[in-house]
């Protein structure tokens, strides 16, 4: 299991000209080890390498269209959202196809939001 380092024990360790996150530092930790809970609150500069992801934007708009992801055989992802989302719309977006993708529970976001995942035999894409 992944160490887990809580603010306390980080301003234990830290100096006086590094200030300690209200944010809990993760050390060690894999996209294996990562809950519904993880993915919803981990700052997105965390969250994506642990994913292996990158953003992009697309320009594909439809109702109730809110982005994809393309997964390379390497196991690279690349999270695509539509140019004509907001900031908190993106990130909600992200975060739910990061979900969906690791195939954790989406309990945690609005049961409007679906997904569909098309396995295209070595590559799948949600």
């Amino acid at each position: 299991m992944a160490n887990r380092v809580t603010a306390s024990t980080v301003a234990a360790q830290s100096t006086a000209s590094a200030p300690v996150s209200a944010v809990q530092v993760r050390t060690g930790e894999s996209a294996a080890d990562l809950t519904s809970t993880d993915v919803c609150s981990l700052p997105l500069d965390v969250l994506l390498p642990m994913v292996n992801a990158r953003l992009d934007s697309t320009e594909i708009s439809g109702d109730g269209f809110f982005g994809y992801v393309t997964i390379t055989r390497a196991g690279r992802l690349t999270i695509y959202t539509p140019d004509y989302l907001d900031d908190d719309g993106r990130d909600a977006a992200i975060r739910f196809l990061i979900t969906k993708h690791l195939g954790l529970s989406s309990h945690l976001f609005p049961e409007m939001l679906q997904a569909t995942v098309f396995d295209l035999g070595s590559e799948a894409q949600a």
